[in-house]
């Protein structure tokens, strides 16, 4: 591993953390210190990423059904936003397991994903 990649890699664990510390502490419900969405806030309607905010700080509490109610989508997001950081940033995934995830056809199912749950969480009140 090169060091530039190395340090790409620790830079963005110290993100992370911090991050990871900032939800523990604040409440995104409660707080005026967290942007609101700025797509909610315009046109009344959630995007595919509202309340991941909220989702984080109830999975930093061990509040995983609060989570659920916040952003379905966002924790099945989760372990496939860390497979593609892994492919790209380690040699942790095998290469026929990189390719597949990184197919167009992969990409545009993930897409298509992301809009049908755009329209049904808007549509079904989720």
């Amino acid at each position: 591993m090169s060091k530039s990649r190395a340090v790409k890699i620790w830079l963005f664990v110290l993100v992370l953390v911090v991050a990871a510390f900032f939800y523990f502490s604040i409440n995104p419900s409660t707080s005026k210190y967290v942007p609101r969405c700025v797509f909610l806030t315009i046109t009344g309607y959630k995007c595919p990423g509202c309340g991941c905010q909220r989702a984080v700080h109830s999975l930093l509490h061990g509040n995983f059904l609060d989570a659920v109610r916040y952003n379905a989508f966002f924790l099945v997001a989760i372990p496939i936003i860390a497979l593609y950081l892994l492919n790209d940033y380690t040699n942790l995934i095998p290469s026929k397991v990189g390719e597949v995830i990184t197919h167009h056809y992969t990409i545009a199912v993930i897409g298509i994903i992301v809009v049908l749950w755009w329209v049904l969480r808007n549509v079904l009140d989720w």
